[in-house]
């Protein structure tokens, strides 16, 4: 009985020692749990092997086999050994974790970081701080192909979230081809908006010659960004360019952008300077600033990149002023332009300042159905050489509005009067210098509406709403002498005329059958415009003067039609019936089918001004190729004002775009690659 008792106490005595199935704590907040486990007291050393688990505070650690040393607060892993922080895993054959500092070394390691979805490998990877990682003699890609489509490889990265990624000796690989060297580089490491060196653009341009654009992208802050490009030309020279973007509040915003170079050609600097912010003081007060210079009229000929751009008539930089409250709007604004079509911007008119005060509509009291409006726009025009001055307009209006027979017709007449005053300096002898202009001005409108509701199973309509809305408008502006008034703009030439409008619109639309409340949407709106003009003169398109002679204004046709989510088709068609031909048109029409691919065509004529046909596409139908192409083309020119085409390939880790722009003054080619996570401008 003696010796049973004794072999009782040496078992309690030693059962930690051996204990199968077991689980033993570590430093404070450890948890080891294996499928066996000793413990050396002499040593104080924890051995477990078979599925061993560690659980440390946000660290999660298994591997085959572990010794966790409890004075010196050291663990040794080996075999299958996985360290998992939150998404982020360690992997790999041997790790020696220190408890005390949670440093952490893997050899022949493998790291995938969710952040950015980056993953490398290193013949030694270490975690040196709760967001800090080192890789020696290793890679890092945000591929997920087992042999990654690129990957950069270097003697040293060091890694820290939410920051950079710095390498030394680092060579750049097409899956195991090495493209290219860099001594050093950074790369951004975030999960946002990224810091950091954007992919460089390369190309060649019979304007520039070879050149390579090399973009730096500087996420300042969370309201604060800027790109930063470095440009280099073999032609023209190096240029400097900044896009700086800032969201100081919900009501203050704005940019900053330019591009300065010493032109090799020209032998001078040249530049842009492009800014815009807006500032709400209230919900009623706000100002407006925006600046667009160049430094010489054919910059935009020259370096202009969007289209439409190159060829760029004018630019205009105002700064705008403007209160409104209850039924009155009150505006200051200064404008300056710069005249590209001019050889010299000495000659070019300028406003600065502008006070406007707009009274809309108000009902004037004790009178039913009377309202009165006011127009008020005193301006101080100056330029360097020309005539200038001053000139003020009011225009006072007072109106009333009737529906009759229960409301099936709807009437409205006004009365107004234009007043303009002038102080005008270095006049020519047929303008004076002081007058006062009066121009009297009426009209009325009489209209009317009649709809009608359809049943109908027509695409996804369930029911469709057609109306009907004609109109007559009456036109009066007197017959004011004004051979002396000096000319502005287009309010100091105010033609008289007597003209009546006929007007015939037409709307379709329809309820669509969706889940929960019923939606309508517009299908097609049409209206028929046409006056005849009983005396004086008429304007026509774009404002030049019509023929006396011909009482019949050209035949206008506005259309927008959406038959469908996808298709949306727009005109404004002018029909001349003494010359039996269209006068001007503005047609055009945009598919999209919400899968990538898009289609755009336009056609725009004003006879004897213009005449071009605009279109474009984009077809993801070869995905993962992008196929991208526009282009304007001038009947009257008889050639391609400009040509853009591109293909564009995108993989799950990078894409890469070759594009060619083709000019009748330039031609050039691009490359622009992307490597998905560090180039590219990041977004929220």
């Amino acid at each position: 009985m003696r010796d049973i008792r004794i072999y009782m106490i040496l078992f309690l005595l030693f059962m930690p020692a051996i204990l199968p199935a077991a689980e033993q704590a570590g430093a404070p907040g450890m948890l080891i749990q294996a499928d066996t486990m000793s413990h050396d007291t002499a040593s104080d050393i924890v051995k477990a092997t078979g599925a061993v688990r560690m659980v440390w505070q946000d660290l999660t650690m298994t591997s085959d086999e572990a010794t966790y040393n409890r004075t010196t607060q050291t663990m040794t892993a080996t075999g299958n050994v996985i360290l998992v922080k939150g998404r982020d895993t360690l992997r790999g054959e041997h790790l020696i974790l220190d408890a005390e500092t949670g440093r952490a070394e893997m050899e022949n390691g493998r790291i995938f970081l969710a952040q950015g979805n980056f993953k490398g490998d290193g013949k030694r990877i270490a975690r040196i701080g709760e967001d800090d990682y080192a890789l020696r003699n290793g890679s890092l890609t945000t591929c997920d192909a087992e042999t990654p489509s690129w990957k950069f490889g270097a003697s040293e990265f060091d890694v820290t979230l939410e920051e950079y990624a710095t390498g030394k000796n680092v060579i750049f690989y097409v899956k195991n081809i090495p493209v290219f060297y860099f001594p050093y580089i950074i790369l951004p490491v975030k999960r946002d908006r990224q810091s950091g060196f954007l992919f460089p653009k390369f190309g060649t341009s019979s304007k520039k010659g070879e050149f390579v654009d090399l973009p730096f992208y500087w996420a300042i802050s969370p309201s604060q960004e800027a790109t930063i490009d470095l440009d280099i030309q073999t032609k023209r020279g190096v240029g400097l360019g900044l896009d700086y973007r800032y969201l100081l509040s919900r009501t203050s915003e704005g940019s900053l952008g330019g591009y300065i170079i010493y032109d090799n050609n020209e032998k001078k600097e040249r530049g842009q300077l492009v800014q815009y912010h807006r500032e709400l003081f209230s919900d009623s007060f706000s100002l407006i600033g925006s600046l667009n210079l160049t430094s010489d009229r054919t910059f935009l000929t020259d370096y202009g990149e969007q289209s439409g751009e190159y060829n760029r008539q004018y630019y205009d930089s105002r700064v705008v002023l403007t209160k409104f409250w209850n039924q009155w709007l009150s505006s200051a604004q200064a404008i300056y332009t710069q005249d590209f079509y001019s050889s010299s911007n000495t000659t070019t008119l300028q406003r600065a300042p502008e006070l406007s005060l707009y009274g809309v509509r108000e009902k004037i009291p004790f009178i039913p159905n009377l309202y009165f409006d006011m127009d008020l726009i005193m301006t101080n025009y100056y330029r360097e050489n020309g005539m200038d001055g001053q000139r003020a307009v009011i225009e006072p209006v007072i109106t009333t509005v009737h529906s009759l027979f229960d409301e099936r017709l709807n009437f409205s007449a006004y009365g107004a009067v234009q007043v303009k005053g002038y102080n005008t300096n270095h006049v020519t002898q047929t303008v004076k210098d002081d007058q006062a202009v009066v121009v009297p001005k009426a009209g009325a409108q009489l209209s009317s509406s009649f709809s009608r509701l359809y049943d109908v199973e027509i695409f996804d309509f369930q029911r469709m709403r057609h109306e009907l809305v004609p109109s007559i408008s009456y036109l009066y502006v007197g017959d004011t002498d004004q051979s002396t008034v000096p000319v502005f703009d287009q309010l100091d030439k105010v033609n008289a005329q007597e003209s009546f409008t006929f007007s015939l619109a037409s709307h379709l639309g329809g309820r669509v059958a969706k889940k929960g409340t019923p939606e309508y949407r517009d299908i097609m709106t049409l209206r028929l415009l046409q006056s005849y003009n009983l005396s004086g003169t008429r304007q026509n398109n774009l404002l030049t003067l019509a023929d006396d002679s011909r009482k019949w204004s050209n035949l206008t046709l506005e259309t927008e039609t959406s038959i469908s989510r996808n298709l949306r088709i727009l005109a404004d068609a002018r029909y001349s019936h003494y010359d039996h031909n269209i006068s001007s048109t503005a047609t055009g029409a945009e598919y999209n089918d919400l899968r990538g691919n898009t289609a755009r065509i336009s056609y725009r004529m004003v006879e004897h001004q213009l005449d071009y046909l605009e279109g474009g596409a984009i077809i993801s139908l070869a995905k993962p190729f992008y196929l991208n192409y526009s282009t304007r083309y001038s009947f009257d020119k008889k050639d391609f004002l400009e040509s853009y085409y591109s293909l564009e390939y995108r993989h799950q880790c990078w894409s890469v775009i070759a594009g060619y722009r083709d000019r009748p003054d330039n031609k050039s080619w691009t490359v622009n690659f992307n490597l998905t996570g560090l180039f590219g401008i990041g977004t929220k």
